[in-house]
This record gives structure tokens, C-alpha cells and sequence, in this order.
């Protein structure tokens, strides 16, 4: 009997382990890919744009949100030491969607006595939207892509004005992490 108690603390305290380590995860991950015979260190200049050739989400691609999108990236990549400019070097092309996406879970509860009661599998689904938001970076000279940042996940969307264009900025944030700051001669005259 002690054993079945001890047993079950300790799948208790695993599964109140393993909750809080999901409600504090990140919500989005972020990843990137780039183009390694290019040196990303050249650019001191760029401009921002929507993603031309691909369609977006209805709701994540209405104008506002463009506007806030396009906002967030020029600040981040000017924080960066990046100048706006209308002849830029590089351009920052950005796209979002949305993805159906189905997760299934399946709980055993098996006991030592199954032999006598039976095992049990209880199998549930859950049904969720997921969204992404990709930047891709193109040289502007020969229209290249360069390097490719996303953010993708569940996104429960904000209810305030501000936690919008905060979030949309945190996210862009993440996403140009990687991206090499802008040499140190950036501001010089030409």
C-alpha cells in the first residue's frame, strides 16, 4: 500500500513538474536559416516590404497588422545600427499565416492489477490554429535571399492595442536575434 501511495506522489509531482515547465515555455519558437557564402556584415542599409508572391492570413495580414509588422521590423533592425533608406542593400520582406493543426495525447492508466481490472488508453485531441511569422532578407542588387528568420506557434491574440504592437515587436525581436548588427561605420557619409 505504501508503495502505491509513494507511486502515485511521485506521478503527481511529475505531472505538476511537467505543467509548469509548459505554462512557462515560450509561447513561439523562433529558428533561421541563412545563405553562408554571403557575409551578412557588409549591409549597413535596408527597407521593408510584405512578402510579394504568397498570400496571407486574412486577420494576421490585414493592413493593420502590415503596418505594425513593418514598424516593429524597422525599429529592431535600426536598433541594430541598420539605416532606412530607399536604395537599401538588403531588403526585409515579411509574410504570416495560419495552420490548422490537430495534437493527440494519450493517457495510459495502467495499475498492477490490470491483470485483474484491465488496462485502460484514454486518446484525446485538441484542434489549434498555428501561426507564423517569417522575415526573409533579400540582396537587393540581385534579388537573393539571404537569410530566413520565423517565429512559429500558438498565439493567443492580445486585447489591447498596445499588447499588440508590443507583442508584434517582441517578435520581431526574436526573430532578427541572430541577424549580425550593422558594422560600425553604418552612419558615415557616402
Amino acid at each position: 500500500m505504501k508503495r502505491i501511495v509513494k507511486m502515485t506522489k511521485s506521478i503527481v509531482m511529475m505531472v505538476v513538474a511537467g505543467t509548469l515547465m509548459l505554462a512557462c515555455s515560450q509561447a513561439l519558437q523562433t529558428s533561421y536559416d541563412y545563405d553562408s557564402s554571403v557575409n551578412l556584415k557588409q549591409f549597413k542599409t535596408f527597407n521593408v516590404a510584405p512578402e510579394r508572391s504568397n498570400e496571407q492570413d486574412p486577420l494576421l495580414g490585414s493592413d493593420l497588422n502590415k503596418r505594425r509588422l513593418r514598424d516593429a521590423v524597422i525599429e529592431v533592425m535600426q536598433g541594430k545600427g541598420y539605416k532606412l533608406d530607399q536604395n537599401p542593400e538588403i531588403v526585409v520582406r515579411f509574410m504570416t499565416d495560419v495552420k490548422e493543426r490537430q495534437q493527440v495525447r494519450s493517457n495510459n492508466s495502467y495499475s498492477p492489477y490490470m491483470w485483474w481490472y484491465g488496462g485502460g488508453n484514454n486518446i484525446s485531441t485538441y484542434n489549434y490554429q498555428e501561426s507564423r511569422f517569417i522575415l526573409n532578407i533579400y540582396q537587393k542588387n540581385n534579388d537573393k535571399m539571404i537569410w530566413q528568420g520565423w517565429a512559429s506557434g500558438k498565439v493567443k491574440p492580445p486585447t489591447k492595442k498596445d499588447d499588440r504592437e508590443t507583442m508584434v515587436k517582441n517578435t520581431m525581436a526574436d526573430i532578427l536575434r541572430t541577424f549580425p548588427q550593422a558594422t560600425a561605420d553604418t552612419y558615415s557619409s557616402k
